[in-house]
């Protein structure tokens, strides 16, 4: 997440989109062909190979962002639209975990494994052929962005300013920027503490619905939560670009109803457990699971991409969505050492600190043009910042943080407007890209 992140902003996301389909393919193919003479031999050859597929996973997420949101804003058809765009981009991962839970639960089912005793060939039948179907995927996937796939133009239009990344632009960055990269990063971060968590210790939910479940009733209950959480993906896609919704309210929404539902699991799990309430347990459970997707699963994934100007919008989504990952890491560790009650306390607190986090630092961009953000960036970066006066710094598309800093007082609807006529007067007959595209979406 981190250097492709911050290489996909020098070469291009066509490129860094090739490279990371390409590392993928190398570790899928190694997934599905993997072996060893003695088990903990595979298994160290699975920590090595996944480590290589990671890189790409890792990867997709800054470029895949980037690109759809990008690439959405170029076309006046799907401007309006820009978060629907990304966030159906990212449903994908959700339709992948529903898809494969099913693939493997027809598998087990094909090669006969019913029961709790499971013949050890049948099972290397199931997990290869997994792979193999990813395998499949990931090189279709790769031809396609060789062949097929061309610039997003929005990228294209700042590629030469975006080729050089030295203490300059670092230093802007972080000066002026500081707060949202803050802000996407520990709001992701609390978000996957409590997805991944949770998804860590689902085989022990699902234990405390049905004590005797084998591995197909597990993947039974697994299957079941993909598909709610599906939805949760659709249903984010659906609302995030209403203007009565948008980024900030769906991701306060999430975090908020996650505090809400988890803290009921935990401050009422010992009544819950108990078999007449067992159902109660299950609805607020899978409640949960559709929330952290039509909420801060997806905006988290989404907002990275679009509070940072093009010249460094990669490299910041990877900072932010290494720093999630993160979470998840600490979730593992923390939650193996407390008891099954406090798993959930725990989560309701972190839903509770993003909520808060979001409405004071996350600000909304629904409605703002990527063009904008460039613009107020190249006047940063002249040195002149306070000369910019468009839709970057109109109130409603600042966060809370920002507005009382003052940055809001800078908008000035007509004076901006006076700038972008006085730009194109200047570069009448050579066609000034970025001024053109301005006042397109000004009108």
């Amino acid at each position: 997440m981190l250097s492709v992140g911050f290489i996909a902003d020098r070469i291009g996301r066509k490129r860094g989109s090739i490279m990371t389909a390409s590392i993928m393919f190398v570790g899928a193919v190694l997934l599905t062909a993997s072996d060893a003479p003695t088990i903990n031999g595979l298994f160290l050859m699975f920590v090595i190979v996944q480590a290589i597929y990671g890189v790409g996973v890792g990867g997709e997420y800054p470029v895949a962002s980037s690109s759809a949101s990008e690439r959405a804003n170029s076309f006046k058809s799907l401007r309006n639209f820009r978060g629907r765009t990304v966030v159906l981009v990212f449903s994908n991962q959700g339709l992948g975990n529903l898809v494969n839970t099913a693939i493997i639960l027809a598998l087990m089912a094909i090669t006969g494994q019913h029961g709790p005793k499971y013949s050890a060939r049948a099972i290397e039948i199931v997990w290869r052929v997994q792979y193999a179907i990813i395998t499949a995927v990931i090189g279709f996937m790769l031809l396609w962005r060789i062949f097929g796939l061309k610039e997003n133009p929005h990228f294209r239009k700042r590629s030469g300013q975006a080729s050089g990344f030295g203490g300059r632009k670092m230093n802007v960055l972080l000066g002026h920027f500081s707060s949202r990269i803050w802000a996407s990063s520990i709001t992701w971060f609390v978000n996957d503490f409590a997805f991944y968590g949770n998804k860590l210790f689902q085989g022990v939910f699902i234990k405390i619905i049905n004590p005797h479940a084998n591995l197909i009733q597990v993947l039974e209950w697994t299957l079941l939560n993909s598909f709610i959480a599906y939805l949760g993906y659709l249903l984010a896609a659906y609302h995030i670009d209403k203007p009565w919704m948008g980024r900030m309210r769906l991701q306060s929404l999430g975090f908020l109803m996650s505090f809400i539902l988890f803290i009921c699991c935990g401050a009422a799990y010992h009544q819950l457990i108990h078999p007449a309430n067992i159902h109660w347990f299950q609805a607020l459970y899978y409640l949960a699971s559709f929330f952290a997707q039509y909420g801060p699963n997806c905006t988290t994934w989404l907002i990275a991409g679009e509070l940072i100007p093009t010249d460094a919008r990669a490299m910041a989504h990877g900072w932010a969505a290494a720093v999630g990952k993160v979470g998840a890491i600490v979730a593992g560790v923390v939650l193996g050492q407390i008891s099954d009650q406090n798993k959930f306390i725990v989560s309701a607190i972190t839903g509770l600190v993003g909520f808060v986090i979001t409405f004071i630092f996350v600000p909304d961009t629904t409605s703002l043009d990527l063009m904008q953000l460039d613009l107020y960036w190249d006047k940063l970066m002249a040195g002149n910042g306070q000369d910019y006066h468009g839709e970057a710094v109109n109130p409603k598309n600042l966060s809370l943080w920002e507005r009382m800093l003052g940055r809001g007082k800078l908008y000035d609807l007509a004076a901006h407007a006076a700038q972008l006529k006085g730009v194109e007067m200047t570069n009448t007959g050579h066609g000034n890209g970025n001024a053109e595209g301005i006042n397109k979406s000004m009108a």
